[in-house]
């Protein structure tokens, strides 16, 4: 009984969340630097071939958004931001970050990427069902 209440609590808590959008500071981060490994808090492997290619949109959060606001690893986000159109679309969340920035976002991009996004910026996030 107490196992299907707190399912049903869940989808309640997961369906509130939809629709409901976040601004965020948001920076740049590539593998196998600055702590950053090969492998995402998810499991996923870093495959620098596809990054490179841009084949991979994967984002950190930071643990505030999944401790308050409900996201978890694997959750699908649309971007926004006016400032770096590159980022504007679904990117999928494949890690997290530590607890020094609140309300922020990392974006998984290759060393030399072509996004022109050289400084922390705003972006507006919303989970995609």
């Amino acid at each position: 009984m107490m196992k299907h209440f707190l399912m049903i609590v869940m989808v309640i808590a997961g369906l509130t969340m939809m629709g409901q959008e976040y601004t965020l500071r948001a920076t740049k981060y590539h593998p196998g630097t600055g702590g950053a490994g090969w492998v995402t808090a998810s499991g996923a492997r870093i495959d620098n071939t596809k990054l490179r290619n841009y084949e991979i949109r994967w984002v950190a959060l930071s643990g505030d958004m999944f401790r308050q606001h409900g996201f978890k690893l694997g959750d699908t986000i649309n971007v926004t931001c006016e400032k770096v159109p590159k980022l504007n679309g679904k990117w999928v969340v494949k890690d997290r970050m530590g607890t020094r920035r609140p309300l922020h976002i990392d974006f998984l991009l290759p060393k030399g990427d072509n996004y022109n996004f050289t400084s922390p910026t705003n972006v507006t996030i919303e989970k995609v069902k």
